[in-house]
């Protein structure tokens, strides 16, 4: 079959007295143009052309996949004002169901079952939900098209029927008033970005809400919250590198809105309540965050009083307090740690965990009168277990370890190493492989990376990878500079006019993996979705010889035309990541790596690109131009190839089962260019 063979067309673009021409710019006039819906069926037509010896192979790894997966399911119960929730599912299904029971052996009470809303429908995300406070009530949010805009539906749960009212372009946060009458939520503007706070009264309309916050500043997103002991709902506005909370008693849907601290450009911070003060974790003095309390009535930041200093070995990430105790998280040599702090005589308990490499995040702690706290662990040879911690005696107990039919931790090795950059810098890599593995460098290397906006990949149990593992790839993470790993100023380090460290890092990350033995140059698998698939189109320009195939899923490859681009919902926002291209200094920067720009007569690797048609995050246009003008230039018989979801958005495939069809797909694109189908 041939390969697909765009048409081009003179684009030019003129900023700071440079042109650039983009012959495939006509790809994202989707709507206009049936070029573009007939070239994206195309490129799935010769993808699957390509791939067809391997539908055998395909099969057999989606079902391996898929039989990793434990069928029947259920999430351990939290309790929350009364009632244990939790989440159900059941064989053959592919989304949840949420349920409650009033006590461990009572009655189960079904809330919402996604599958039923999944029904004819090839995409589906109940991006958040939130029931009342008097239990009765619970709102939720829908999107069915994977564009991030969301539908919120009001459930009335002793009669199990919808109220009339539906809200249109909701967003990703609903928090209820005490009342049970009244709910914040966030609303989209025509740029897909959250603006704006609104507070809705049942059985009103959603022309008659409230409007209590409004950003008109297209660098910030807002949200709304409760905060853990239900006083205070929040808004927040957030951008990269600097944020905004204000506040109104959750008692008083009509109350006027307090700012907390005004905007700086140069800090952020986030707010925590306790009897009367808050406590906020800021930048301000310490890139690391420090911990700083101040009264209610007096909360701007020249009442601050510092309660946790900063640090340059630990990286505070976040300050939550509960009756009896707060609980400090922070990361430390690149792994999270739990500190337990009592309130009445400000002893600490520290909660520590056995591996070298490892992942920990905070369980599901709903309530604020409570003497545990809940935590989720695994490490890439160990699966996800849910713990409950006694603060008072220190015991955790185990309350449930994902089941991973077929799995034994003891047939495989975690390892953690600090890697030599070509500038001296120790760069982390978090390192899963067979037990029995012998380091000739003979056996294939899989590294996974992502590196931007301080997004650190912990190492938690992925099984999806070990179908690769188990077919001889040794399997890295690599923690490179834009990532916060080490800290803040691991992240600092590889943003803005430093971006090319990340890329760099993960570059001589790569190799000194292969002088160890784990791989060999050239015969070596990378994967990144994202602005981790920026990093692939980065590494895909300065070290092609090294890679033999890249993956780069819904990868941002077009970063210069993008971040001039202000109709789109993330630019404005992004400019605190990579630079405003409108300064001739960012310009000329972000065009220095933008992979789309930079692309040349060379060797490159295989390469696969996946899409999401709906997806407002990295626009189908960007790895659909990539692939087309890589194949312009290639000087090698590589395999280029692009698949596009045609139903999904930025995140791929909903249901649980759905998405490993995708996931089988790329390990056989990785298998077959390693000739090991």
């Amino acid at each position: 079959m041939k390969c697909p063979k765009p048409k081009k067309v003179q684009h030019l673009m003129k900023t700071h007295d440079h042109v650039r021409n983009d012959e495939y710019y006509w790809m994202r006039n989707l709507e206009d143009d049936k070029d573009v819906l007939s070239h994206l069926s195309s490129e799935n037509t010769y993808t699957d052309h390509y791939l067809s010896d391997t539908k055998k192979l395909q099969e057999d790894l989606y079902k391996e996949l898929r039989a990793r997966k434990k069928e029947e399911d259920q999430t351990v119960p939290a309790l929350d004002n009364g009632y244990y929730y939790y989440d159900r599912y059941e064989k053959g299904q592919e989304y949840a169901i949420h349920c409650r029971k009033k006590s461990l052996a009572g009655e189960e009470e079904v809330l919402l079952n996604v599958n039923e809303l999944a029904i004819d429908k090839e995409f589906m995300d109940v991006g958040t939900y939130s029931i009342s406070p008097d239990g009765n009530l619970m709102a939720y949010a829908v999107d069915d098209e994977g564009s991030e805009i969301y539908k919120i539906y009001i459930k009335d749960l002793k009669t199990d029927s919808l109220k009339e009212e539906v809200l249109e372009s909701a967003y990703s946060s609903i928090s209820w008033f005490n009342d049970s009458e009244h709910f914040c939520y966030n609303v989209l503007n025509e740029q897909l970005r959250p603006y704006e706070v609104r507070v809705h009264k049942l059985g009103t309309t959603q022309e008659k809400d409230r409007v209590i916050y409004t950003e008109n500043n297209g660098e910030y997103f807002v949200y709304c919250m409760k905060s853990t002991d239900d006083k205070f709902i929040y808004t927040a506005s957030a951008g990269a590198i600097s944020s905004e909370y204000s506040y109104l008693s959750a008692d008083d849907p009509k109350a006027a809105i307090t700012l907390v601290e005004k905007r700086h450009e140069k800090f952020e911070y986030d707010v925590d309540h306790f009897e009367g003060d808050f406590y906020l974790l800021t930048n301000d003095k310490h890139e690391n965050f420090r911990v700083v309390k101040t009264s209610v009535e007096n909360c701007s930041s020249e009442y601050w009083q510092e309660v946790i200093p900063g640090s340059d070995d630990r990286y505070l990430l976040s300050y939550e307090s509960f009756k009896d105790f707060a609980l400090l998280t922070y990361r430390e040599k690149g792994l999270k740690k739990f500190q337990i702090i009592f309130h009445a005589t400000n002893e600490t308990k520290l909660i520590e965990f056995p591996q070298s490499a490892y992942s920990a995040s905070e369980g599901e702690n709903f309530e604020y009168n409570t003497s545990t706290f809940r935590f989720v662990y695994s490490s890439l040879n160990s699966p996800e277990s849910v713990y409950d911690f006694d603060i008072y005696s220190g015991e955790k107990t185990c309350l449930k370890t994902q089941e991973v039919p077929g799995f034994n931790g003891v047939d495989y090795k975690v390892e953690r190493l600090n890697l030599k950059g070509r500038d001296g810098e120790l760069i982390p890599a978090s390192i899963l492989i067979k037990a029995d593995t012998v380091l000739d460098g003979a056996a294939p290397l899989f590294v996974y990376g992502y590196g931007s906006y301080g997004s650190s990949v912990d190492p938690s149990f992925k099984d999806d990878f070990l179908s690769l593992v188990e077919r001889g790839f040794n399997f890295a993470i690599i923690h490179p500079r834009g990532s916060s790993t080490l800290g803040r100023k691991w992240y600092e380090n590889g943003k803005f006019l430093k971006k090319n460290n990340t890329f760099f890092d993960f570059i001589d990350a790569t190799k000194e993996l292969c002088r160890l033995g784990y791989g060999s140059i050239g015969n070596v698998a990378a994967m990144g979705g994202s602005a981790g698939g920026l990093l692939m189109g980065a590494i895909t320009n300065l070290a092609p010889e090294v890679y033999k195939t890249i993956i780069a899923q819904v990868p941002f490859v077009d970063v210069l035309t993008t971040m001039l681009d202000k109709d789109l919902p993330l630019t404005q926002i992004e400019y605190k990541e990579w630079g405003n291209p409108e300064d001739k200094e960012y310009y000329d920067y972000i065009l220095s790596y933008s992979p789309y720009d930079n692309l040349k007569e060379i060797k490159y690797p295989n390469i696969l690109a996946t899409a999401g048609l709906n997806d407002p995050r990295v626009t189908y246009w960007e790895p659909s131009k990539w692939i087309s003008k890589i194949r312009d230039l290639n000087q090698s018989d590589s395999i280029v190839q692009l698949f596009t979801n045609m139903d999904a958005g930025h995140g791929g495939a909903s249901g649980r089962f759905e998405y490993l069809k995708e996931e089988a797909l790329t390990y056989a694109f990785i298998l077959k260019t390693f000739e090991l189908s």
